[in-house]
C-alpha cells in the first residue's frame, strides 16, 4: 500500500524567520519524511516581484512566454497562475507555498485552493501561513522552530492555533486638534463612473459617509476599491467632473488636496516604504501632528503628552526609544495607526491594514481599530480584499464587477 503524502505547515511568525532555515529546507537538509535530501522550489510574492523585475529591466519573458502581455499587466491571481506553472515545469521534488493567498480576492484564492489540494496529489507540499483559514485541509503536520532551529514535526490535529483575545484597556486620548466647519455627510458620491480609455471601472457609484460611521469597503481584486479610494484621498483627476462632494465641498470648486488630506487620516502597507530612517516609536507618533515623514519640527509640550498617552494604549511605554524598523509588522502598524489618528481627523482610510499579517497581529490590529470606532468622533473606512471577522463596522459597501464597470451596494 502506497504510505500517505505527508505536507507540512509552517505558521509565519518572529520565531521562524526565513533566512535562517529556508534556503536548508529548499536543499532537503532537513529530515522530513517525503523532504530529505529533495529540491524544493519557492513560490512566493518576492519570487513573483524578481520575475517582474526581470522582465521589466532584462526584457526575460520566462513567465509569459507565447502571451501578448508581460506580468505587470497581469491581474494578481493571472500573475501566481503563470508563477506555479513555471515552477511546476521545473520538476521539484516539493513546493514551498509562502502565503499564497497574500493580496487575492475570495474566489482567486478558492481557484488557487482548489488548484493546489489537486496538487498535492502528485507533490509534497509545504505551506507557510499567517492565518489560521489558509491552511489547506491536505495538511498533515507543522512544523515548529525555536531560536530559528527546527524544533518538532507535530500533528496538525495536535497543533494549537488558538490565540488569545485582545484588549487594550487604556482610552484612546481625547483630541487636542480642532477642526472647523465639518459637516454631517463627510462624502458624497452621486452618480459617479470611471472608465480608462476602453476599460469601464466604475458606474453609477452612488454612496454617502456620515460622521462616526464605519465602513467596510469590499470587492474582487481589478473591481475599483483603489480608484474609489483616490477619488476621495488622492488627486485623481476622474474625480473632477463628477458629483463627488468632500466635506461638503464639490472636488474641483477650489480646495487643494492638502486641504483635504488635512483632515483625512490614512494608513497602507505600502506607507512602511517611506519610513526608512530610524525613528523612534515616540517620533513616529508625534510625526502625524505634522503629516511629515520624519518628525522636523520641535513639538509642543502639549503634543509630546498626548503622543505618550498614545504609546500607552498601545502598550508599548518600554519601546517608546524604540527604533520603529525593528519592531514587527503589526506593532509597525499599530503605531502608523495611532499616528493617523492623534489628531482625530474627521475620516480615517486603513487600506488593507491586515494584508500579510499573522492570526496573533489580525487580533491586535482589529482590536485597536474597534476601540478607534467606539471611542472617538472619527469616521472610519476599513479596505479589504477578504471577509475578517474580528471587524464590526455599522456598514459595508461591496463593489461587484461588470462589463460597464463596478456596481456598489450598500449593506
Amino acid at each position: 500500500m502506497k504510505a500517505l503524502q505527508q505536507h507540512y505547515a509552517i505558521e509565519n511568525t518572529e520565531r521562524s524567520p526565513h533566512e535562517h532555515w529556508l534556503p536548508n529546507l529548499l536543499s532537503g537538509v532537513y529530515k522530513l519524511p517525503g523532504l530529505e535530501g529533495k529540491r524544493g522550489v519557492l513560490f512566493s510574492n518576492t519570487i513573483l516581484e524578481e520575475y517582474i523585475e526581470e522582465e521589466e529591466k532584462h526584457d526575460n519573458f520566462k513567465l509569459t512566454s507565447g502571451k501578448s502581455r508581460n506580468l505587470r499587466t497581469l491581474s494578481s491571481g493571472e500573475q501566481k497562475k503563470a508563477l506555479l506553472t513555471y515552477l511546476l515545469k521545473q520538476n521539484p521534488d516539493f513546493i514551498v507555498l509562502n502565503n499564497p493567498y497574500e493580496a487575492l480576492d475570495k474566489a482567486s484564492v478558492a481557484a488557487l485552493k482548489q488548484q493546489l489540494i489537486t496538487l498535492s496529489k502528485n507533490i509534497p507540499i509545504v505551506f507557510i501561513f499567517n492565518r489560521q483559514d489558509d491552511v489547506l485541509t491536505v495538511i498533515t503536520h507543522v512544523i515548529t522552530f525555536d531560536k530559528a532551529e527546527l524544533k518538532a514535526v507535530v500533528p496538525i490535529e495536535d497543533y494549537n492555533f488558538k490565540r488569545s483575545p485582545f484588549v487594550f484597556n487604556k482610552e484612546i486620548p481625547h483630541s487636542i486638534t480642532t477642526y472647523t466647519n465639518i459637516p454631517e455627510v463627510l462624502v458624497e458620491l452621486k452618480n459617479v463612473n470611471v472608465s480608462y480609455e476602453e476599460r469601464f471601472i466604475l458606474n453609477d457609484i452612488n454612496w454617502t459617509i456620515k460622521k462616526k460611521e464605519f465602513w467596510y469597503l469590499i470587492g474582487p481584486n481589478g473591481s475599483g476599491k483603489t480608484t474609489l479610494l483616490s477619488m476621495i484621498y488622492g488627486n485623481n483627476t476622474k474625480a473632477y467632473g463628477q458629483d463627488v462632494s468632500l466635506f461638503g465641498k464639490r472636488k474641483g470648486s477650489g480646495e487643494s488636496v492638502w486641504d483635504i488630506k488635512q483632515k483625512i487620516g490614512y494608513i497602507s502597507p505600502s506607507m512602511l516604504e517611506l519610513f526608512k530612517r530610524s525613528y523612534t516609536v515616540e517620533q513616529m507618533i508625534i510625526s502625524g501632528f505634522f503629516d511629515s515623514v520624519g518628525l522636523y519640527k520641535t513639538p509642543s509640550t502639549l503634543q509630546v503628552h498626548t503622543a505618550t498617552q498614545w504609546i500607552e494604549v498601545l502598550n508599548l511605554s518600554k519601546e517608546k526609544n524604540t527604533s520603529f524598523l525593528k519592531l514587527s509588522p503589526p506593532i509597525q502598524r499599530l503605531i502608523l495607526i495611532a499616528r493617523a489618528m492623534i489628531k482625530h481627523p474627521p475620516l480615517l482610510i486603513l487600506d488593507e491594514p491586515l494584508i500579510n499579517v499573522d492570526d496573533e497581529g489580525t487580533a491586535l490590529i482589529s482590536a485597536l481599530i474597534n476601540k478607534i470606532a467606539k471611542e472617538s468622533e472619527t469616521s472610519i473606512l476599513f479596505v479589504s480584499h477578504r471577509d475578517e471577522p474580528n471587524i464590526h463596522p455599522d456598514f459595508t459597501y461591496e463593489l461587484f464587477p461588470s462589463p460597464n464597470g463596478s456596481v456598489g451596494i450598500q449593506k
